[in-house]
């Protein structure tokens, strides 16, 4: 005996156990026990759930840095509502069909845990947008998708199996429109906005690596053309944020700078007048526009001879000196 069998023979409970039950005694005892690595269905079994784990475990976080964006910018710019309403509808199909079907809970949980982050976002994109009835909307957002989901997996469900399917297969085209909706913001705008480059490209792994653990432990025709379909999409917006990269930090370090800029022109054209030159009646207010750019700490230059008031000597009124 091998001194890797002395390891793999003498596992303690509590880590036999849960394996065990993730991937079932004939493959926990060849691949595990007996180190049979060259038993192909096992092998395959053994990634694919080490997949799912890895998949929702990262779920779990994966769409944070996009709220954590919303909440420090306080902006949903460049985010399409109606794209993540629609992913919304889709998720609570997929984990409706694949509870009512009693697949493991690792080859859809992630869908689960996605639903719950788009909910935030959800709420914090009509939040942010000021759309009217904003608290209403925000409500729907989040009792909608539970109500759904409580019917559709209560006992004595009145949602037939059937319908669940025929669901299923509305859920792809669900897929493409959510995500065009901002692949054309995108395109439109030149820029990926408020857009989490690492939600996007973690969406199209786990996508990815859905169509191997849907392949192997499901083989559900439905959901691999979803996960196919999630996939192009997906990796379209990564292409997208490879190729907007540069425009999207410029167009977000513009708009920083120009609102910090003491210079900046308002939407007229006009530079903002300083208290001194408000007070004072050595510049005329047309003059002050012809000035591009200067400092509030230059001096005014005195009024041309062209430009200075005519004194009439004749005048029995005593002319005073002009204050500067």
């Amino acid at each position: 005996m091998s001194w890797l069998h002395l390891i793999t023979h003498n596992i303690p409970w509590f880590i036999r156990t849960p394996a065990v039950a993730l991937l079932g005694s004939e493959c926990y005892t060849n691949l595990i026990y007996n180190v049979q690595l060259d038993h192909i269905y096992c092998l395959k079994y053994g990634i694919s759930k080490f997949l799912s784990l890895a998949i929702v475990a990262g779920s779990g976080i994966v769409k944070v840095p996009q709220i954590i964006k919303i909440l420090q910018s306080r902006s949903a710019r460049g985010l399409s509502l109606t794209g993540f309403l629609l992913d919304s509808l889709g998720l609570v199909i997929i984990v409706c069909y694949n509870y009512r079907h009693e697949f493991p809970f690792s080859t859809y949980g992630e869908s689960f845990l996605l639903l719950i982050q788009n909910t935030i976002i959800v709420t914090l994109i009509i939040l942010s947008s000021r759309y009217p009835k904003a608290g209403l909307l925000s409500f729907a957002a989040i009792s909608i998708p539970a109500l759904l989901i409580g019917v559709t997996l209560a006992p004595n469900s009145p949602v037939p199996s059937s319908l669940l399917q025929g669901l299923l297969t509305l859920s792809i085209p669900l897929a493409l429109s959510s995500k065009i909706p901002q692949i054309m913001i995108n395109f439109n705008q030149k820029s990926t906005g408020q857009l989490s480059s690492f939600l996007v490209f973690s969406s199209f792994l786990g996508c990815l690596a859905r169509l191997f653990t849907t392949l192997t432990e499901t083989g559900d025709l439905t959901l691999l053309i979803n996960f196919g379909c999630g996939s192009i999409l997906n990796g379209m917006l990564a292409l997208q944020i490879i190729s907007y990269w540069n425009e999207s930090r410029t167009t977000t370090s513009s708009s920083s700078s120009s609102s910090n800029d003491p210079h900046f022109m308002d939407r007229n054209g006009a530079i903002p007048l300083s208290t001194e030159d408000r007070h004072s009646g050595s510049l005329e207010l047309d003059d002050l526009r012809k000035i591009p750019v200067r400092s509030h700490s230059s001096s005014h230059k005195p009024p041309s001879s062209s430009s200075s008031p005519t004194i009439n000597l004749n005048s029995p009124r005593q002319w005073t000196r002009k204050a500067d």
